[in-house]
């Protein structure tokens, strides 16, 4: 008896009665897909995720809280104001030090390229950043602004990158469904039945 185990999860079912094994599932899986790392940042904290194909993960998270910017203090406003900068300094830094652990192998970069997504400026001071590895910042293929963090930020950030990651089959029938949209109402440019055609 042979065991077969995939390289990734199928996600489709088959049960066919036939003469021979479909494989075909398993032989779309030894393709070479391109995979891309995704940085998701706010002020609640940073996701790492990798797309991968049609399989988007979910590889790390990181929750953070760092401090608002508020009017309090008086003499005391520019103590505030600094360890408010030094709290996103010592986050961007964990962020670039996770994102090296996370994105590179055997000091190889392990994705093809990376994305950087985020809701304010602290994607750009990640990728800005001293500790953030310059074999990641070579590899930036997009930076892009999210409304959210985590995972509705991740989804967010594979739309806005669709251009860039248009080779993925997970963001290329979105794609297409926007290059083609379906005709929901004649257009007045396309002949109808009743109009008279020239050929």
């Amino acid at each position: 008896m042979i065991d077969v185990e995939p390289l990734k999860p199928i996600k489709t079912s088959l049960y066919f009665c036939d003469s021979k094994f479909h494989v075909e599932a398993l032989l779309a899986q030894l393709g070479q897909a391109d995979k891309y790392g995704f940085i998701v940042m706010d002020g609640n904290g940073a996701l790492f995720g990798t797309l991968c194909g049609s399989e988007k993960v979910v590889l790390h998270r990181m929750s953070v809280e760092l401090p608002n910017k508020h009017g309090r203090g008086g003499q005391s406003a520019l103590r505030f104001a600094r360890l408010r900068l030094e709290k996103r300094h010592n986050y961007v830094t964990k962020v670039a030090e996770a994102a090296a652990q996370t994105f590179l192998a055997h000091n190889r970069l392990a994705v093809k390229g990376l994305v950087l997504a985020g809701a304010a400026d602290l994607k750009h001071q990640l990728l800005k950043a001293d500790r953030f590895d310059p074999r990641l910042a070579a590899h930036v293929v997009a930076v892009v602004d999210v409304a959210y963090g985590g995972e509705s930020g991740f989804n967010e950030a594979l739309a806005l990158a669709a251009p860039v990651l248009a080779s993925s089959r997970l963001v290329l029938p979105p794609l297409l469904s926007r290059l083609f949209p379906a005709p929901s109402s004649p257009s007045p440019h396309l002949p109808t039945p009743s109009s008279p055609s020239c050929f």
